[in-house]
């Protein structure tokens, strides 16, 4: 009897656009998610994938993409750009207002709330939309400005969550597949590179327990390409696509008996 299947996709702000890849080696295998969980880009890419978008028609938006469609003027004092751009654009391309309940496959956002130092997974409510919480999950500190909620004041699910494979397996999924990156090590570039190395190191060990909860992780190496070159989608989408299908040619006999096969 197959079992059922979690993907839980890791942020990487452009390294994200390799889920793409991800997602088409596991179609290939046969493989659909009963349920996706996503932190960061992982949320966004997700979110698309989940509303139905098939991959191919993911790629051709990854590779259309700029940094202006993703960025607003912000408040200097709380970030350095606003993320209401990635808001607009889950809502024009999965129509406005578009309920977590209305996805064709069950997403999970993952974002960290400012305010009770918690982490925040949604949807919350069946009336929850998808946008804000994708929006909310992207808001890296030092480059976005945290997003208002009700009551809360949210940002980047990485801060607590960087591999929602965790959250899966609550949600009785008995099979979680976690996607996250590899990285040669380098000299920190950029402010904003200072801020993710350090969010890494912070935190390693939850990292490693998020990982160790997958029944299969695929790791992409990225190499020493920069995350924040967002032409570089095609190339993402690839190593993606090489990661998975090697990660599923190793675990045949796994994926087989996860199937039902």
């Amino acid at each position: 009897m197959a079992k059922k299947i979690g993907l839980a996709l890791s942020g990487g702000v452009g390294y994200c656009m390799a889920h793409i890849g991800v997602f088409q080696a596991l179609e290939k295998a046969g493989i659909r998610p009963d349920m996706l969980a996503g932190t960061s880009g992982g949320a966004l890419i997700g979110a698309l994938y989940a509303s139905g978008i098939k991959p191919d028609r993911l790629e051709e938006i990854a590779k259309n993409i700029k940094w202006p469609s993703l960025m607003g003027l912000g408040l200097i004092l709380k970030g350095l750009a606003s993320s209401k751009p990635i808001e607009d654009l889950v809502n024009e391309l999965l129509g406005r207002d578009r309920r977590f309940a209305d996805l064709s496959t069950p997403m999970l956002v993952t974002a960290v709330d400012l305010i009770s130092e918690e982490k925040v997974v949604f949807p919350e409510k069946d009336s929850d939309t998808v946008a804000l919480p994708v929006r909310a999950s992207c808001s890296l500190p030092m480059v976005f400005s945290p997003v208002k909620h009700g009551e809360k004041l949210l940002v980047d699910g990485g801060m607590l969550v960087q591999l929602p494979t965790l959250e899966l397996k609550e949600k009785g999924m008995e099979f979680v597949i976690g996607v996250t990156f590899l990285r040669n090590r380098t000299v920190p570039g950029n402010i904003f590179e200072v801020t993710l190395r350090t969010l890494s190191i912070a935190n390693k060990e939850r990292l490693e327990k998020q990982r160790q909860a997958a029944d299969l992780l695929i790791e992409i190496n990225v190499g020493q390409t920069s995350r924040w070159d967002l032409q570089a989608a095609a190339d993402f989408i690839k190593i993606g696509r090489m990661a998975a299908e090697d990660a599923l040619k190793r675990s045949q006999e796994k994926i087989r008996a996860v199937l039902g096969g």
